[in-house]
């Protein structure tokens, strides 16, 4: 029989300050809704989970670690911080009444709007009183100060923090379990991730990084990462200091893989998604790339921590090498032109576990051996067959073992056929469904076609180019709703980069309009722009209803950019 560990305790919410925040812990993830509906429960007094609490030491006033609960107690206090922003959405009816009683006092001109209204109730007494007293009429300065001082009193007494008793069990047992203890008490509500989970399970693994300058790049990525876990959190950050982590140089292993992703995600942008959520994807994964260990059997990466810290600054070098070759291969197709030159990148296509792969099939090959070189310039064809036929939209993890030397049942040293490319292009072109907006999958093809071809040679110097409609959208607007509903202006055949400004729902000139001094000739002919006499065609047929003749002529010019896309992908 084991020894209850845990105490049963109640915290007052005016002594939150004792609350800190253990790394471990995830981001706030409520959404507005549901923090609107807890305050909502502490108006009513009704009851709400207990939170789990850690103490720092045996003392009475210790501070107090949050293992379960940062949610609840973190709404608590940004409720405290800003009453009007919870209280004003639970009730309308009376912000709404007290408004327009305001208002209907105040002389013509001088009535507030709802901002000006939030503004005055956030104002300390002494600003809100010199506003009143420039109220002029008496009696209506005192209908204003009496409204004002009803939603004041209605704000105070919606949760009355002064009796408010939070429920908690205080777990009192080893400190190196608060990490386990919070992956079991999260196998419900909102659902941690497997990294998270890790994250949590291995807290106390520790990994020594170097000087070198990869290792400090893995060091600043870990400081950015808690950095931004504090931002925003109403809690401070347990057991993180900036200066401690720079004497020790000792991450965690869940720290490592973090902030590998956070290095592919600077290195490798054109592939490799620019959230958060996905940064724990990459980085465990290349990872699990780097001992060879199937991505679905991530948790076993601990019995790896002494391969990794031995080998850490090969695993770096490796990983540097690689995200620069494929940045190079894939900035050159997806990188989307902008007037204002920032990077972004057309990911429609890309998943984290077909970039993992590129790792798993380069990562044992000798980067000066023609296997090497080889599987890098084929990489780009299968990028696209595999989007079309979608064989990384399930059970990519699975996918990505093959590409493993443990399994080694696929690689990219094979060229892709072209006639497969064209017949699975084939085959995406038909599955493509009728609607005027271009799909995340039409625009990064747009996109590859655009700099292979025509963006990469006659795109006059200095003009901004936009992916627009070559047949404008507001020519499919105007059609009658049946027509409209049967046409594919959201086609391959219907996109591409255009002079900014040319075709939008204001303008709607052809390039033949613009083009009185030939400075678009080449371009029309490079693009496979419709003909002068196709495009009258189709904008006369989409007016007239026949949307037969306009789609076969919007899916003639898909043909062609889907042919001349993989002509020019496979050379």
């Amino acid at each position: 029989m084991h020894t209850v560990q845990y105490e049963i305790i109640n915290i007052p919410a005016i002594d939150l300050e004792r609350i800190k925040l253990p790394r471990f812990q995830r981001k706030l993830v409520w959404p507005r809704s549901k923090k609107e509906q807890f305050i909502n429960t502490l108006h009513e007094g009704l009851p709400f989970g207990s939170v789990l609490v850690y103490p720092e030491s045996q003392e009475p006033d210790a501070n107090l670690l949050i293992i379960d609960g940062q949610q609840r107690l973190s709404t608590i206090i940004e409720f405290n911080r800003d009453r009007l922003k919870f209280w004003k959405p639970l009730n309308p009816e009376i912000y709404g009444s007290a408004l327009l009683s305001i208002n209907s006092s105040l002389p013509d001109g001088a009535q507030l709007s709802e901002s000006e209204f939030d503004n005055l109730l956030h104002q300390d007494r002494r600003s809100l009183d010199d506003w009143l007293d420039d109220i002029d009429d008496k009696a209506s300065r005192k209908t204003v100060r009496a409204e004002f001082g009803r939603i004041e009193q209605e704000l105070s007494n919606y949760v009355d923090f002064s009796s408010l008793l939070i429920p908690a069990i205080k777990f009192i047992g080893d400190k190196s379990l608060i990490a386990e203890v919070f992956s079991r008490l999260n196998q419900g509500g909102v659902k941690l991730s497997k990294y998270q989970v890790f994250s949590a399970a291995w807290i106390h693994t520790q990994i020594k990084l170097s000087t070198s300058e990869l290792q400090n790049d893995i060091l600043e990525n870990v400081k950015k990462y808690y950095t931004s876990m504090g931002k925003g959190a109403a809690f401070e950050l347990d057991d993180f200091s900036e200066d401690a982590l720079t004497a020790t140089r000792i991450i965690t292993l869940s720290d490592l893989a973090i902030a590998l992703g956070m290095y592919m995600q600077e290195h490798l942008n054109s592939l490799a998604p620019q959230t958060d959520n996905k940064i724990a994807e990459l980085g465990f994964g290349l990872l699990g790339v780097a001992v060879d260990l199937d991505n679905r059997k991530l948790g076993k990466l601990l019995d790896y921590s002494d391969f990794i810290q031995s080998n850490l600054q090969i695993i770096l070098e490796k990983t540097e090498r690689i995200c620069s070759n494929l940045q190079d291969v894939f900035s050159k197709m997806l990188k989307v032109v902008k007037a204002n030159k920032s990077d972004e990148y057309a990911r429609a296509l890309s998943t984290n576990f077909k970039t993992l792969s590129y790792f798993a099939a380069l990562w044992y090959l000798d980067p000066d051996s023609p296997e090497y070189r080889h599987t890098l310039r084929n990489i780009k064809g299968h990028y696209l067959l595999d989007a079309l036929t979608g064989v990384w939209s399930s059970a990519g993890d699975q996918r990505l073992l093959e590409y493993q030397p443990s399994y080694k049942k696929r690689d990219y040293l094979t060229p892709v056929d072209q006639r497969e490319l064209e017949s699975a292009f084939d085959q995406w072109l038909s599955s493509n469904t009728a609607g005027i907006r271009f799909n995340g999958e039409t625009k990064a093809i747009i996109t590859i076609h655009a700099n292979l071809t025509y963006l990469a040679k006659t795109v006059p110097n200095g003009e901004s180019f936009e992916l627009e409609h070559i047949i404008a959208k507001k020519y499919f607007e105007a059609a009658d709703e049946k027509t409209r509903q049967a046409l594919f202006g959201n086609s391959i055949g219907n996109c591409m980069f255009l002079p900014k400004g040319l075709n939008n729902r204001k303008k709607a000139k052809t390039l033949y309009e613009v083009n009185t001094d030939e400075r678009y000739t080449k371009l029309i002919t490079e693009s496979f722009y419709f003909s002068e006499q196709d495009l009258e065609d189709a904008i006369g047929a989409i007016a007239s209803g026949n949307r037969e003749l306009a789609n076969s002529i919007i899916k003639r010019r898909a043909k062609l950019i889907a042919d001349d896309t993989v002509r020019i992908l496979l050379i």
